[in-house]
């Protein structure tokens, strides 16, 4: 009996520092990322009028999104399931099991024309190493028509393979240069900003070559 707690308590030790060491690391590669947005940038980007369409559930998604219609002068369109998702530890084992499948949860499907928009962005929070399987959802049913699509992604530190699967399941969509975004401490809002806008005035260029 004594043996197997030990086993137990050496294990949540092992396992406290592990993630310990994880958080630090995390820490010290976005101190780096983020000294790269130091200089105030000023925006140049026009990409034509701009749609917005994001899902989120802690609010980090909610807040690029925000920042990017503020940017470019956007619409948002707010991705909604018909249920309540509710965070805890039942949602993460829902949500693997729901990528794992395909089986995604219902969302309201009051989807926006977007016949009159020229560049449509996509932001998701990332869930086991993809996007949320709302989203997923989202892009199961909805059509892009052929037009300029930009994924972004919030995620504590990993993206995983969100872009490709964006990519891959994105309909009739001209996949931009899509942005990740590691969820970050306030004093870093003004580096997230600069690197918004480097990344808006980046794909201007984008837009431009394609056309």
């Amino acid at each position: 009996m004594k043996i197997a707690l030990y086993i137990i308590l050496i294990a949540a030790i092992i396992a406290g520092v592990s993630s310990l060491i994880h958080l630090y690391k995390v820490s010290n590669r976005n101190k780096t990322e983020m000294a790269k947005y130091s200089t105030k940038v000023n925006l140049n980007a026009n990409l034509g009028k701009t749609l917005v369409i994001y899902y989120s559930l802690s609010g980090n998604t909610k807040d690029i999104a925000l920042q990017i219609q503020s940017l470019t002068n956007a619409n948002l369109y707010e991705i909604k399931p018909k249920e309540e998702i509710k965070q805890g530890p039942a949602l993460y084992l829902t949500s693997k099991k729901q990528i794992s499948s395909g089986n995604y949860p219902e969302i309201v499907n009051d989807f926006p024309n977007i016949e009159e928009y020229d560049t449509i962005f996509v932001g998701s929070p990332i869930w086991w190493y993809t996007a949320a399987p709302v989203v997923l959802e989202f892009l199961k049913e909805f059509d892009f028509q052929n037009k300029n699509v930009v994924p972004f992604s919030t995620q504590g530190s990993n993206y995983g393979t969100y872009f490709e699967d964006f990519k891959a399941k994105a309909k009739n969509a001209n996949i931009l240069k899509g942005e990740a975004f590691n969820n970050l401490d306030s004093k870093y809002n003004e580096q997230v900003k600069n690197k918004i806008i480097n990344w808006l005035n980046g794909l201007t260029t984008e837009e431009q070559k394609i056309g």
